[in-house]
């Protein structure tokens, strides 16, 4: 019996020691993929870290890509300490036709500017055969075939100040659209992107007077955008006009005071209305002893205009410096989304390359004042949203090189000769003939003034005597009720 006992304790440790000998080989397997499966579960989500680092990034790559197909981004040569150095769209420049065009993009190359908004002076109804590269649309075409897109076209008839107000309503609402018409049928509906600037802050009437509202609701029915300057005491009429518009784009710009007058109420109307937005000018930055100095220093002589503000900009800048992001910071903080950057340069002065990169100099510097978080916004990213980058013209179009003409004196000045005249072209034809440059004067005894500008086919239903006139005396005189014989140019018929 002993012996039974024994056999069957032995049996049972011997089947023991076998089942763990035969559970060991499958306990290694059962540990490997215990192993091996975290390794492969971390494998993938390494991976998918790696895909999502480009979908973060693209929002922020995407303007650029956009940029980059078109036009690839100029940043400064001249760069600052404590400065924003990035690209800049300048959204208030008031070229008119006077800007020397070598020069002026040199400046802007030079500095990092990649965009304009131009204010440039188209005058009556220009022709596809007499387009001039020095004055009205042919000026604007030169500019846009050597700088695709970079421009951005604006345009008024270059007649500023207190002196187009006698002419607001039909007259000047029709002169701006004999020249918008005129301009499309050359260069296309998609040239053109504005109206302005408007000087209304120099106007008696109202912001919204009735026929005011004629350009307005012209640029609306053309998806045109309306740039002018109000004042502090009528802001309520540009809150009626936004509202009245809601689907016109509107840029204004003020005198620094004003706006301080005004700003929180300002404010609110642009955080409210997705239409407003605003530029924060160098000619406002630069505000020293009470003046807008890139105005005031304004001068015959160039050079005593330049040195003028040149010693007052090294000297001063600091503290002019200071008090603009004193005044302006506030504002930007409020409303980042809707500011933006422009010069409104538009002496002759200004374009000099020491006074042209002070101006951007201070206004990298102003900038760089700013929240980080806003620097590219009012620097250039708000207008290339709101705006778009400049036009491209689809095929080439013919404008006369004026660039070797000399300036136009004595007998051989166009301005007054076409001041009155019907015919289409009047200005660029007659320059053409004379071949030489006509060059507005600037009024240098009213800073706030635009340049003096000259006359073109503008339409007021009188004759065709005056100009361009190549008849004689006798002839000039037989229409003695509508002419006078000029002694003074002795081949001119002028109207009385």
């Amino acid at each position: 019996m002993k012996r039974i006992i024994l056999i069957l304790v032995l049996l049972f440790f011997i089947i023991g020691c076998a089942e763990q000998v035969s559970e060991e080989p499958t306990q290694i397997p059962t540990e490997e993929p215990e192993i091996e499966q975290p390794l492969e579960e971390e494998i993938p989500e390494e991976v998918d870290t790696i895909t999502e680092e480009p979908q973060v990034n693209e929002p922020i790559e995407e303007p650029q890509q956009e940029i980059e197909t078109k036009l690839e981004l100029i940043y400064p040569k001249l760069t600052y300490p404590d400065a924003y150095n990035g690209p800049l769209y300048a959204t208030s420049e008031q070229v008119g036709n006077t800007a020397p065009t070598e020069q002026y993009w040199e400046n802007m190359d030079r500095n990092g500017v990649n965009y304009l908004i131009g204010m440039f002076q188209i005058v009556g109804k220009p022709s596809k055969d007499s387009l001039v590269s020095s004055v009205n649309l042919g000026y604007v075409i030169n500019w846009v075939q050597k700088h695709p897109y970079r421009v951005i076209p604006f345009f008024n008839p270059g007649i500023g100040g207190v002196e187009v107000e006698s002419l607001v309503g039909n007259k000047l609402t029709s002169m701006y659209k004999e020249t918008l018409e005129a301009s499309r049928e050359i260069v296309g509906n998609e040239f053109i992107k504005g109206f302005g600037e408007l000087e209304t802050q120099m106007w008696d009437m109202r912001h919204n007077d009735p026929k005011f509202m004629q350009i307005i609701n012209l640029a609306g029915e053309n998806d045109l955008v309306m740039m002018f300057h109000p004042v502090s005491s009528k802001l309520s009429d540009v809150k009626k006009i936004i509202e009245k518009y809601p689907n016109t784009i509107f840029l204004i710009h003020m005198y620094r005071e004003h706006l301080l007058e005004i700003r929180d109420e300002l404010t609110n109307m642009m955080k409210t209305h997705d239409n407003l937005y605003f530029s924060i000018d160098v000619a406002h930055i630069i505000f020293y002893d009470g003046n807008d100095i890139i105005y005031t220093y304004n001068d015959k002589d160039i050079n005593k205009a330049k040195n003028r503000f040149i010693s007052t900009f090294d000297s001063e800048y600091r503290g002019i410096l200071h008090d603009a992001l004193e005044d302006y910071k506030p504002f930007v903080d409020a409303v980042p989304d809707k500011i933006m950057w422009g010069t409104e340069s538009g002496p002759l002065f200004n374009w000099e390359p020491k006074v042209y990169d002070r101006m951007i100099k201070i206004s990298r510097l102003f900038i760089g004042g700013l929240n980080k978080e806003h620097q590219e916004a009012v620097g250039y990213k708000n207008a290339l949203r709101v705006f778009g980058e400049g036009v491209k013209l689809n095929k080439k179009i013919e404008v006369v090189d004026a660039s070797s003409w000399p300036i136009c004196t004595g007998e051989s000045t166009c301005d007054e000769s076409c001041k009155n005249s019907n015919v289409k072209g009047c200005l660029s034809k007659c320059l053409i003939r004379v071949r030489c440059n006509q060059i507005m004067e600037e009024d240098i005894d009213d800073p706030n003034d635009d340049l003096d500008v000259i006359g073109e086919d503008v339409d007021d239903g009188g004759d065709e005597f005056c100009a361009p006139f190549d008849g004689d005396e006798e002839e000039c005189l037989s229409h003695s009720d509508k002419c006078e014989w000029s002694t003074e140019e002795g081949v001119t018929c002028i109207d009385r």
